[in-house]
């Protein structure tokens, strides 16, 4: 089965992106879709310094495995950033940390060119790890609750949303949105130790009760390449368990994301 992993950070260790793809070799990981987040390195989260220069001498060296998403800050980002973004073969943009919540007036205008430009983003939502400049950055984790996405799906229908982390904690919020929204998906990602393993089967049976409601999922893994192979192990055993048939399962792990990237 094909496998894309379309929700990855590079962290700022030695190397990493070449024990990245040796990780995915040895997983059957064909793709992975790869962005940085910048953060100061004046933080506990030193390791996410990493910004889109980095991402994008990712992809020149690995142009073949890795998809590379832009990171932009709602509120600080400019169209002129999206359209470079484009122009230097980003294919996705990330997003988190908004100065406003995600559904402000105030960035239509960026969202309506990363759609005009056919370009997916991947929403930060739901609660946020805490840093030392979280004050300074002016952070909070209310503006990205997944209700916060409804009106931007409404007004862009052909902008495709990926929800991260289904919404932690607002799981039915975030189901909700990919139930109402046919451009709307969303990804399970989090530590193998984090909220995804801690929940019962009868959850996301309860959760994704609609018919097709599985199709509606990503696949994601937002970890340390130590930890892929768990991840990919957890979603795995969840959709066994779930009796999730052959053809959802291939949407999850490659297609939606193949489809939406035109890979």
């Amino acid at each position: 089965m094909r496998i894309i992993d379309m929700h990855h950070h590079i962290l700022n260790i030695p190397n990493y992106t070449e024990q990245l793809i040796e990780r995915m070799d040895q997983l059957g990981i064909e793709k992975v879709c790869l962005s940085g987040l910048g953060l100061p390195s004046d933080n506990w989260l030193g390791d996410l310094s990493p910004d889109n220069e980095d991402v994008r001498e990712a992809i020149t060296k690995y142009p073949d495995r890795i998809i590379g998403f832009g990171v932009i800050r709602l509120g600080e980002s400019t169209v002129d950033d999206v359209v470079k973004l484009h122009q230097q073969g980003f294919k996705g943009i990330k997003t988190t940390r908004p100065l406003h919540n995600y559904d402000d007036p105030r960035y239509d205008e960026v969202y309506g060119k990363i759609a005009e430009l056919g370009m997916p983003i991947l929403f930060h939502t739901g609660f946020i790890l805490n840093t030392k400049v979280d004050a300074r950055d002016d952070v909070s984790t209310a503006r990205m609750r997944p209700e916060m996405l409804d009106r931007v799906a409404r007004t862009f229908p052909d902008l495709y949303m990926f929800l991260a982390h289904l919404g932690m904690p607002w799981h039915e919020e975030a189901a909700m949105m990919a139930r109402f929204h046919p451009n709307v998906y969303v990804d399970l990602s989090g530590s193998p130790m984090g909220w995804r393993n801690r929940k019962s089967p009868n959850f996301f049976q309860e959760l994704f009760y609609w018919e097709g409601a599985f199709s509606k999922i990503v696949f994601g893994t937002d970890v340390h390449f130590d930890d892929v192979e768990a991840s990919l192990n957890d979603h795995k055993r969840i959709f066994d368990t779930l009796n999730i048939n052959e053809e959802t399962q291939e949407k999850i792990f490659s297609e939606n994301v193949a489809s939406i990237l035109d890979l």
